[in-house]
């Protein structure tokens, strides 16, 4: 049974870790809302900059 820590982390004993690992994927369908799932690490440090760089003016 996965459990809360002190810092807001979870544990999981044995028995959550096989359930989640034997979990079927959860295909993400297409949308228009913009995110990152299929960009490179370097596309997303440069979109997260970019975001950034953008809420700063607000």
């Amino acid at each position: 049974m996965p459990q809360e820590s002190f810092f807001g982390q979870f544990t999981l004993d044995e028995e959550a870790a096989k359930k989640l690992i034997s979990s079927p994927r959860t295909k993400i369908r297409h949308t228009n809302v913009p995110n990152d799932l299929k960009l490179s690490k370097s596309e997303r440090i440069i979109n997260a900059e970019r975001v950034l760089n953008s809420r700063k003016g607000k």
